[in-house]
């Protein structure tokens, strides 16, 4: 497991990361969301000990890194954004070379680099320069690099801009297979990878944590749809204020004449009130339901200003 406590990096008067906590469960893709310079790609270099914090601590299965950053740090596969490739090397030659510095064991190179070819469908352009290779196919060289001394976590910084369509979701589709057997933290200001790839959501904003959910339960919080035949005068009585924080009219075009549907905004989240006090009308209710917010909206909501 990761764990980060009350994490700090300030860069002379500037706070980029502004005394985060988090958790991070084995065997999950945990996407770390963001909107530019919200400390994304700071605090991704701090928890893989490329930065010293200003304060806070970084633990991996309760050993501290700034205690034993030489062990923890051979777990650890990071693929930073401009992923350090080298041009003239030959894709093969750049495997091997990996490996090495890696500190892959002889027994197991040949292993390793044959299986992260395979992973990373390589086995067409092993041969090429790296310098002649498409952007997406760069990029599956970086991947495989990463890998290549089969670490436990890996760590991933925008791994699929500027890619295109095609090669986005090849790369996408490889993270999902990696996820499945390993701990996988993925930066991305891309809501729809997000949504695609990620079990769990940390959102950064201006250096803090501003959610920190499993992807699902992000969309749906404190807020019911309700439709049922009542104005919204007469709803807010039947209501009364101790349930519900704002109630406004929302547009439904499958609402029959006569009915009405509605966006309450609870003051706890428990929205079996409204319906014990709905039990108590004459109102016929036709539909009440959990509202499922977009990632977008959520988004926006959290990260303005």
């Amino acid at each position: 497991m990761l764990s980060v406590e009350n994490l700090t990096r300030k860069f002379s008067s500037n706070i980029a990361v502004d005394n985060i906590s988090f958790k991070i469960s084995p065997g999950k893709i945990t996407g770390l969301l963001g909107p530019n310079g919200a400390g994304k790609t700071t605090t991704m270099r701090l928890i893989t000990g490329f930065l010293e914090p200003t304060s806070g601590s970084i633990y991996y299965d309760q050993k501290s890194i700034a205690d034993d950053s030489v062990s923890i740090k051979t777990k650890l596969g990071y693929l930073p954004e401009s992923a350090p490739l080298y041009p003239e090397m030959l894709v093969m030659e750049y495997l091997n070379y990996m490996a090495d510095i890696r500190g892959v064991p002889a027994e197991s190179k040949t292993q390793n680099i044959q299986q992260m070819i395979e992973v990373c469908e390589l086995q067409t352009h092993i041969k090429m320069l790296i310098g002649n290779l498409s952007k997406g196919f760069k990029q599956r060289v970086a991947l495989a690099g990463t890998l290549i001394h089969n670490p436990e976590i890996i760590i991933l910084d925008e791994p699929t801009s500027g890619l295109d369509p095609n090669q986005i979701s090849h790369i996408r589709n490889l993270i999902k297979n990696l996820g499945k057997q390993k701990t996988l933290i993925l930066s991305t200001h891309i809501l729809q990878e997000v949504e695609e790839i990620c079990d769990d959501v940390i959102i950064i904003n201006r250096g803090k944590i501003v959610a920190n959910s499993e992807v699902s339960k992000l969309h749906v919080g404190n807020q019911v749809l309700l439709t049922l035949n009542t104005n919204l005068e007469n709803l807010k009585k039947a209501l009364a204020d101790k349930t519900f924080e704002s109630i406004t009219p929302f547009q439904n075009e499958e609402v029959p004449k006569g009915f009405f549907s509605y966006l309450i905004t609870l003051k706890e989240d428990k929205p079996e009130l409204i319906f014990q006090k709905l039990s108590q009308s004459s109102y016929q209710v036709r539909e009440m339901k959990l509202y499922k917010r977009s990632l977008e909206s959520i988004f926006e909501e959290l990260t303005k200003n």
